[in-house]
C-alpha cells in the first residue's frame, strides 16, 4: 500500500527555458505558521484557510473600481479528451503559482509579471488514464504546499511529493488501491503531515481519509467512513450481507480544519448502491455526514448523519464553514454547512456536533415535511426501522415512480463574509422522477470496487447504471422552482437575506469574497462575474467561452491584485478546452 514505485515510473519533470529569463528568487517554505497566519498577497490552499472561509483581505479591488477588471493573461492547461471537468484550483506563493490539469500534470509557474506566466517545470504522474473505469471520474482539484515540498495525488490511486524549487520527485506511494480506489480533491498541508482521502466511494468502493508523513509519504492513520467489523457505527450496516463493503462514503472535498481543537471536519458522499437503501437497511453509518476526526490520531469525536439510509445519491461535498458567531444571543463556535444536497443549511456545534438550527435553501425543497427542530433529523426518520421512506420518495424495491426536489451547491466552496455574518453559496434546484425498479443481486452482484485477496473486481458499467434510475420531474413540480441561485444566508439564522437568480444551466463553480465587498464567481455558461456582497448586483462581468466547475482565487504582486479561475467544463458531449484565467485592473 505504501511501497515505493520505480525511478522508471516515477513520471517527468521538464525545466521550461524562454526567452524572457527567469529570475532566480529565494522561496520561503510554507509553513504551518504561514499556513494558520493568512497572507493577503498570497493563497497557500485551496480555501485560502484552514476554516474554509474563502474570504481574501486584500483591498485594491473595490466596488467603485471593480468594473475596470481586464484579462492579465491565460494559461492553457491541456489533459485529456472526455476527462471529468477543469476542477483544479491554483496556489499562489510570493509569486509562484503552482496548477495542475484534469490529468494531474503539475505546472510551476512564475507570474510575479503581472502580464505573462512563465514555465519553470512541469511533471507528468503518468498517471493510467485510458481504462474504462476512469471514463467519469477523471479529474483533479490541484496542490498542497508543505515546507518545500508540492504534494499531489492521482485518479490512480498515487500521491507523490515534488522539490518544489526543482520539480523532481521526492517520494511516490501507492496510498489507494489501484482501479477501485482514486483522488480527486486536493490534498491538504498540515505541520508536519498531508491529508488525503478516497473519493471512489460513491461508485461502490469503502470512503476513507488519511494522514501522511509529509517527508516520506509513510502513512500515519487511516480512518473508514464505512466501519468495518468490530468498530462503532458498523451496526448500522446489515448483518447478514457485506453491503458495507461497497457502501460508499467517499471524501470528495478537502476537510475543514480548527487549529485550536485540532480537530478536522470531513463531509462524505452518498451510500452506495446510490438509488437502493433497501439493499442496505439501518442508518448507513456514516454516509451523507459530517464526520470530526482528530487530527493527530484519526480517533472519531463526533458526526452528525444528514439523512440516514439515503437514497437520492447526496452526497456532502461542500466544504464545512467554521466560525465563531452569535446565536440566539450567546457567542458560539459553529460548524456552518452550506448548502447541503438534501436542500438545507445546517448550523452545529463546533465542538460538539449539537445540532443548532437548519432552514431550507429553496421553496422548492419537498422530500421531506421538515425537520426535527431539536435533533436536525428529517421528521419521517424512524430509528426503529431499517427503511427511511422520507415522505415517500425513498426507493423501495419494486415501489411506484416517485417525484421530489431539493437544492444544493458543488465542492468550490461558500465565502464567508465576517463584516456582514454572510455566507455566499450557487445554489441549483434539483428535481427528480425516480423509479424504484427491483434488482436481481443474486444475478448480477454488486461487487464494485470490492477487492478479494487484493485483486480488484468489479463493473462499472453495472455500477453506474444501477437498479434506479432518474427521468426529468413532471411540469408541476418544475413550474414552481426559481432556478439557478446566487444566495447570500445569514450564517447565525440560516435565512436567505438576498439571492438572484442566474441565468446559466449550472453553478458548479465555488464563490470568492473580499473585506471591502465583492463576490466572484464562475458559471457553466462561461461568465465571470463580480457582485456586491450587499445586493448580489453585477458589478463586473466577461465571458470568455469556458465553462466553470473550478471556484475562483486571489492573489497580489507587488499589491497589484489579480483574480484566477479555472475554466473547461466538460461534459455529454462538450469538451472544452482547460485554460486557466487571470484578471486585473
Amino acid at each position: 500500500m505504501s511501497g515505493m514505485r520505480s525511478l522508471r515510473k516515477l513520471g517527468f519533470a521538464t525545466l521550461m527555458m524562454s526567452s524572457v529569463s527567469v529570475p532566480a528568487l529565494a522561496e520561503s517554505p510554507v509553513t504551518f505558521d504561514r499556513m494558520s497566519n493568512p497572507e493577503p498577497e498570497n493563497w497557500l490552499m485551496p480555501h485560502g484557510t484552514y476554516n474554509q472561509w474563502r474570504h481574501s483581505m486584500l483591498t485594491e479591488l473595490t466596488p467603485e473600481n471593480v468594473g475596470g477588471l481586464r484579462l492579465a493573461f491565460a494559461v492553457p492547461l491541456g489533459g485529456p479528451a472526455g476527462h471529468f471537468g477543469t476542477e483544479t484550483v491554483p496556489l499562489v506563493d510570493d509569486g509562484f503559482m503552482y496548477v495542475t490539469n484534469s490529468a494531474q500534470q503539475v505546472f510551476k509557474y512564475n507570474v510575479q509579471s503581472g502580464a505573462i506566466a512563465q514555465q519553470i517545470w512541469s511533471f507528468d504522474p503518468e498517471a493510467d488514464l485510458d481504462g474504462t473505469n476512469f471514463r467519469l471520474l477523471v479529474t483533479n482539484r490541484g496542490v498542497a504546499i508543505n515546507g518545500d515540498l508540492v504534494i499531489a495525488n492521482t485518479p490512480d490511486g498515487r500521491v507523490f511529493a515534488l522539490d518544489k524549487n526543482s520539480g523532481e520527485t521526492v517520494w511516490d506511494r501507492q496510498v489507494g488501491i489501484e482501479i477501485a480506489e482514486n483522488f480527486t480533491s486536493q490534498p491538504l498541508a498540515l505541520r508536519d503531515m498531508v491529508l488525503v482521502a478516497n473519493s471512489r466511494g460513491d461508485l461502490g468502493g469503502r470512503g476513507w481519509a488519511a494522514s501522511l508523513d509529509a517527508a516520506t509519504g509513510d502513512e500515519i492513520w487511516r480512518f473508514y467512513m464505512v466501519p468495518g467489523p468490530g468498530e462503532a457505527g458498523h451496526e448500522t450496516w446489515p448483518a447478514d450481507s457485506d453491503a458495507w463493503m461497497t457502501g460508499g462514503a467517499s471524501v470528495w472535498t478537502q476537510p475543514s480544519y480548527d487549529i485550536e481543537s485540532n480537530l478536522l471536519y470531513y463531509g462524505t458522499s452518498n451510500a452506495a448502491p446510490a438509488f437502493d437503501p433497501a439493499y442496505r437497511p439501518g442508518d448507513n453509518l456514516y454516509t451523507s455526514s459530517t464526520v470530526v476526526l482528530d487530527a493527530d490520531t484519526g480517533q472519531l469525536e463526533w458526526y452528525f448523519q444528514y439523512v440516514p439510509n439515503e437514497g437520492f445519491e447526496w452526497d456532502e461535498i461542500t466544504p464545512n464553514l467554521l466560525v465563531d458567531t452569535e446565536v440566539n444571543g450567546e457567542m458560539r463556535s459553529v460548524m456552518a454547512h452550506h448548502s447541503t444536497r438534501n436542500g438545507y443549511y445546517y448550523l452545529l456545534d463546533a465542538t460538539t456536533g449539537e445540532f443548532i438550527l437548519a432552514q431550507p435553501n429553496s421553496p422548492g425543497t419537498n422530500w421531506t415535511a421538515g425537520l426535527d427542530p431539536k435533533t436536525g433529523q428529517p421528521i419521517e426518520y424512524d430509528p426503529d426501522s431499517d427503511f427511511q421512506a422520507y415522505d415517500g420518495l425513498n426507493a423501495l424495491r419494486g415501489g411506484a415512480t416517485r417525484s421530489g426536489c431539493a437544492a444544493a451547491s458543488q465542492w468550490g466552496g461558500q465565502a464567508y463574509n465576517p463584516d456582514l455574518n454572510r455566507v455566499y453559496s450557487t445554489v441549483t434546484d434539483s428535481c427528480f422522477t425516480q423509479a424504484a425498479n427491483a434488482p436481481n443481486y443474486d444475478e448480477q452482484p454488486y461487487v464494485f470496487g470490492l477487492v478479494v485477496d487484493g485483486e480488484y473486481v468489479g463493473d462499472l458499467d453495472y455500477a453506474l447504471r444501477g437498479p434506479f434510475g432518474f427521468a426529468p420531474a413532471p411540469d408541476e413540480l418544475l413550474r414552481g422552482l426559481v432556478g439557478p441561485m446566487l444566495t447570500a444566508v445569514d450564517v447565525s439564522t440560516g435565512e436567505t437575506v438576498t439571492s438572484v437568480r442566474v441565468q446559466a444551466a449550472a453553478v458548479a463553480s465555488g464563490t470568492l469574497g473580499t473585506t471591502t465587498g465583492l463576490v466572484f464567481t464562475g458559471y457553466g455558461n462561461g461568465w465571470v462575474r463580480a457582485h456586491d456582497a450587499g445586493t448580489l448586483a453585477t458589478l463586473w462581468e466577461v465571458n470568455v467561452g469556458t465553462g466553470f466547475k473550478a471556484p475562483p482565487i486571489t492573489y497580489a504582486i507587488d499589491g497589484k491584485q489579480y483574480i484566477a479561475i479555472a475554466g473547461g467544463a466538460s461534459g455529454g458531449l462538450v469538451n472544452e478546452t482547460a485554460v486557466l484565467w487571470v484578471f486585473t485592473l
